[in-house]
């Protein structure tokens, strides 16, 4: 709602370009995707067919393809990242905070502990612009993007460390209580 009252809002509209289009074209194009109606008619119809029929209608930048065909495209692998990216979060920080709980105070407990911290503190846009600057650009062990295997693992990285981390401190802190507790010392 507020998308669509705020693109009302600005100057222009979708058809609007370098290239001038003569009035009849223009016309033509706003009658055949409803721009032609009245701001509360388009906003009721915008409504009816996402609810009724889950139509968010045709792209205007790729022309032919609807919107939800490129939402479709996009979330096959972003639910692909996001599962494989959960799952090595929550393998990697069980693993990690039970060590740094057997490990207390030990040096691995703290390489842990400062990773986890570092990760937890960084936005993962920042640790992903490392990551591609490290991992991409200098090494050139992985590519830049991609939807190959390889052009996969850079963001299954970035989008598993903020979790990996908050998993592992937990994991520790909650292994460390059960530890000092009297029956687990007896």
């Amino acid at each position: 709602t507020i998308t669509f009252f705020v693109m009302h809002a600005v100057p222009g509209g979708p058809f609007t370009s370098e290239k001038a289009i003569s009035p009849e074209v223009q016309a033509a194009l706003e009658r055949k995707y409803g721009l032609d109606k009245s701001v509360p008619e388009q906003y009721v119809t915008y409504l009816k067919d996402i609810v009724t029929k889950f139509d968010f209608g045709p792209s205007l930048k790729m022309r032919g393809r609807n919107v939800l065909e490129i939402i479709e495209d996009g979330l096959k692998t972003s639910a692909k990242i996001g599962v494989i990216a959960a799952v090595i979060a929550l393998v990697m920080g069980i693993v990690l905070g039970a060590v740094a709980a057997l490990r207390r105070n030990k040096l691995i407990d703290r390489i842990i502990m400062i990773l986890t911290t570092a990760f937890v503190s960084m936005p993962s846009f920042i640790m992903g612009s490392f990551l591609l600057l490290v991992f991409a650009v200098s090494l050139k062990i992985l590519p830049a993007n991609g939807s190959t295997t390889k052009g996969l693992i850079l963001p299954i990285i970035t989008l598993s460390l903020s979790p990996l981390s908050h998993i592992t401190r937990l994991t520790r802190s909650s292994m460390l209580d059960v530890l000092g507790q009297d029956y687990i010392r007896t």
